[in-house]
């Protein structure tokens, strides 16, 4: 174990889940680095001058990644960085967040991605618990570091890449780079040893620690990326999912940078900064959410023609799930199949899923476990295996599964008899496929039916009129919970008595009858977390308040 890592911190024996490895390319040896297989092996192998990362109009070969590697990672070491101490990395989209995450890898440390919105409060809590030993930070965002500051507890160094003439007494990054060795050996860690850490968003309370090794971050490359997506070297990996969301991770660090590709950085992306990455940086895999895909086509209807996207050849979508409507009309429009994905923060990236050569992917599920993963659907009350066609909660095994940093009692519910239990709602069809119904806190429970709010969604969003919508059970006397619709209109629609009953129509067309919104309200816009997921968490919290006091 990582000499600086409290044994106590790390999930006990019995809680953790069970892994399997039955793909060859995740058999990894002993001993193995993960920033050495990203980067150093390509320089080896005579890769060295492709490009792996365009940010603006600069291209970073993997000789040039090596070396500001090495001199982040010998600057680390020289500020007392040791194997085993975690690292704050606080970045929007950009090199310097790449390359310190590899760097703290390299030595043998644990990188803490950071999202960038997380306030004081927030990081005070995240870097106490994860007892950060230094933090690493975009001088926009260092203002609340330094307000956090005083509370925390282990860290002793603040370094501050300054990009915008933001005032601070910390360590300056460009001079501690410039003036480290630009040689270095990775430290030889074990397959099995911490590299990463990722806070999931804590909208249902504290935020949990998810905890990854080499061997897994390895492994969603090898598994989901390889099988899936089969990039090669002259793959460009674009998209706005930022790189402390597990999905970003993968696709903008992992992924490329495993098969000798490039990345497409865009720092706080727009719906015009993205197309125009397609087009300057010839992009061939584009990641991103629903939300964004669906603001591409409102905000850009002639995006194709404005743009030059011919170099696209498949796209990824996770974070919420993705319905036929935006499939159709984004392969209508781009002429690429967007794979849904579903995976988690503690899974690290995607386990279920098309793959891009399937003749007919089926908008209307999820897809297959991924190559080396296994799934079944299971009684959320017994743990018993369903029969296909039954809905039940979700239970995977794989090369990776949820192990949390110091949270014993979130372990505990997190495994069942060594499976992941990441707590989505599926039903397995006839055909293997998987899919998707809910969150298990999304299923709504009206007049005693269970009504999976997605599905809803998924109707009321073919309404032309509808931008956005996100469905939430509301408390109600009489059947406990009625459907509630929030949309977001587009552009030119107003809202209106006839409009409800337009949606409300088309839902009893399409679903049973109990599923259709009682109440429909538009709104301006729908809460969303930094990585762009609907917070429908605040939602039924908004209506039980109003329900509160009404009462």
């Amino acid at each position: 174990m990582q000499p600086t890592i409290p044994e106590e911190y790390l999930p006990d024996e019995s809680a953790a889940p069970d892994y399997v490895y039955t793909t060859p390319e995740v058999h990894y040896p002993k001993h193995v680095n993960v920033a050495d297989e990203l980067v150093d092996r390509h320089v080896r192998e005579g890769r060295g001058d492709n490009v792996a990362i365009y940010f603006e109009d600069e291209e970073i070969t993997y000789a040039d990644l090596q070396e500001r590697v090495n001199r982040m990672g010998n600057a680390l070491r020289d500020l007392g960085i040791e194997a085993g101490d975690r690292v704050v990395v606080r970045f929007p989209n950009r090199p310097e967040a790449v390359v310190t995450c590899l760097a703290v890898q390299k030595i043998g440390g644990v990188a803490l991605p950071s999202m960038k919105l997380l306030r004081a409060k927030e990081l005070d809590y995240i870097i106490n618990n994860a007892e950060a030993k230094a933090v690493v930070v975009y001088d926009d965002l260092v203002d609340e570091i330094d307000k956090a500051l005083p509370d925390l507890e282990t860290v002793e160094n603040v370094i501050v890449a300054e990009r915008n003439d933001v005032d601070h007494d910390h360590h300056s990054y460009d001079e501690l780079v410039e003036a480290a060795d630009s040689e270095l050996e990775a430290y030889e860690t074990e397959r099995d040893d911490l590299a990463l850490m990722l806070y999931t968003s804590g909208t249902t309370g504290r935020p949990k620690g998810a905890i990854h090794t080499h061997r897994q971050i390895l492994a969603t490359a090898d598994t989901y990326a390889r099988y899936c997506l089969e990039p090669t070297e002259d793959d460009v990996f674009g998209g706005n999912p930022p790189l402390p969301f597990a999905y970003g991770y993968g696709d903008l660090v992992t992924f490329p940078l495993r098969f000798g590709a490039s990345t497409s950085l865009v720092e706080d992306a727009s719906p015009a900064d993205l197309l125009e990455a397609i087009e300057n940086h010839g992009i061939t895999v584009l990641c991103s959410i629903p939300t964004a895909f669906n603001q591409i086509l409102s905000q850009h209807p002639d995006g194709p023609e404005e743009y030059d996207v011919s170099s696209l050849r498949v796209g990824m979508s996770a974070g919420e799930p993705l319905t036929p409507n935006t499939f159709e009309n984004f392969e209508e429009a781009y002429g690429i199949d967007l794979l849904d994905g579903i995976g988690t923060t503690e899974m690290l990236h995607i386990f279920i899923s098309h793959r891009h050569d399937d003749e007919e992917i089926d908008p209307t599920a999820t897809g297959f476990p991924v190559p080396g993963y296994e799934a079944k659907i299971i009684d959320p009350d017994t743990g018993e295996e369903l029969e296909r066609g039954e809905s039940g909660l979700l239970a995977v095994r794989g090369p990776t599964g949820i192990e949390y940093w110091d949270r014993p009692e979130k372990q505990a519910d997190a495994v069942e008899d060594g499976w992941s239990i990441p707590g989505d709602i599926f039903v397995m069809r006839e055909d293997g496929r998987l899919e998707y119904k809910s969150r298990r806190d999304d299923l709504i429970i009206s007049s005693g039916y269970n009504i999976p709010g997605p599905e809803v969604e998924a109707v009321v969003e073919e309404h032309e009129a509808v931008s956005e919508v996100a469905v939430v059970g509301s408390p109600h006397e009489e059947r406990g919970e009625i459907v509630k619709a929030f949309v977001v209109l587009e552009e030119g629609h107003e809202g209106s008595d006839d409009l409800v009953d337009e949606i409300q129509n088309h839902v009893k067309n399409t679903l049973a009858p109990y599923k259709y919104p009682r109440d429909v309200e538009f709104c301006q816009s729908l809460p969303r977390t930094e990585t762009g997921k609907i917070r429908r968490t605040e939602l039924r919290d908004q209506e039980r308040e109003k329900t509160a006091e009404a009462q």
